[in-house]
């Protein structure tokens, strides 16, 4: 477990300080409601990236374990980004971009800087005031490991969690948790319930935060993510074999905050002037980078003994591929009829 958070942590203190310690830096050379546009398009694919993966890989089949049955999968998904999330358009006030059609790269888009400066006010001319960065150039998909554990309850409901203890890397401190639940509703549905098949409700909820600390005493980064989603899910038990396809509505916010104090140059809370500095405390608290809307998957689960391995494509605002695999337990529904289970629900 502390394996695969320290990869998502490794991950997210490379990006952090690249919005930390030279975006902000950079960005912070003008009006601030311009720097919370510039900040908030750059930084979009990485909240949408996280949100995405947050809300991915809950489940592997619709059948929910019986009491005590359990499963423990750990697994890694690649999230493809859009090809609209390479680069923004943001409409400022003050501030112009000098690049065709008003266009910056996100933090995964082009790896080319752009000019961004102002008109003069006495000559009409463009005035350079910073380059706004590039970014890594990336076109492959975004990795991103989950890690997840599952106890069977009554009523053939299913309790899914997702927990990380805060853990520290130099600066940087990180914890995530996530619960949701599984429950069988063709049992409720006459005649259906007859039919050899598994359908469930899915749904999980998912909280990540982190504090990143700059070398300023008071200076800090705070990065929060909240996700939801909720799913039917349809699975086929075929021998070792369970094919499964899901649809389903996600929902992602991610927040930014900027906390401390910070010299805005070339501003003076009014109006641009090179060479006169603006003192600003806690400068922004911005939402940004979120998915919102439908999902649809199809994958296929091997259980082999008490092991599985499971591959799924998820098509939706950030295509995914997810593989992984499992310890599994049916323990629940080999007790012979079902008695502790209905032994607990004449309680």
């Amino acid at each position: 477990m502390k394996k695969l958070i320290l990869i998502i942590t490794i991950t997210f203190f490379s990006y952090s300080n690249i919005i930390a310690q030279d975006v902000i830096k950079d960005f912070l050379s003008g009006p601030i409601d311009d720097t919370k546009l510039l900040i908030e398009g750059y930084m979009s694919p990485f909240g949408s990236w996280f949100g995405t993966g947050l809300n991915a890989g809950w489940y592997n089949t619709g059948k929910p374990h019986s009491f005590p049955g359990f499963d423990v999968t750990a697994g890694l998904h690649l999230i493809t980004p859009p090809n609209n999330a390479m680069t923004f358009q943001p409409v400022l006030s003050e501030l112009i971009i000098n690049s065709e059609n008003n266009e910056l790269s996100t933090f995964i888009g082009p790896n080319n800087s752009t000019m961004i400066g102002y008109t003069d006010p006495i000559t009409g001319q463009f005035k350079e005031l910073f380059e706004a960065p590039g970014g890594l150039g990336w076109n492959q998909a975004l990795p991103m490991p989950y890690l997840q554990g599952s106890i069977g309850l009554i009523k053939k409901t299913e309790i899914l969690f997702r927990f990380a203890p805060k853990i520290n890397v130099e600066d940087l401190k990180m914890g995530y948790w996530g619960l949701g639940f599984k429950h069988d509703i063709k049992q409720w549905i006459p005649v259906v319930n007859k039919i050899p098949f598994d359908l469930s409700f899915v749904t999980g909820y998912s909280k990540l935060n982190s504090n990143l600390n700059f070398t300023t005493p008071g200076q800090n980064l705070n990065f929060d993510v909240t996700a939801f989603n909720s799913n039917l899910v349809l699975s086929k038990k075929l021998a070792f074999l369970t094919p499964y396809i899901g649809v389903g509505y996600q929902y992602s916010k991610s927040a930014l905050s900027l906390n401390g104090d910070y010299t805005i140059s070339n501003w003076n809370g009014e109006e641009i002037i090179e060479g006169i500095n603006y003192n600003i405390t806690d400068p922004f608290d911005i939402s940004f980078g979120g998915v919102n809307g439908f999902k649809a998957n199809m994958g296929a689960r091997i259980k082999l003994l008490l092991f599985t391995l499971h591959v799924d494509w998820t098509m939706a605002e950030y295509n995914m591929f997810t593989m992984g695999i499992g310890l599994n337990s049916d323990i629940g529904s080999k007790i012979i009829g079902g008695s502790i289970e209905k032994g607990l629900e004449n309680k």
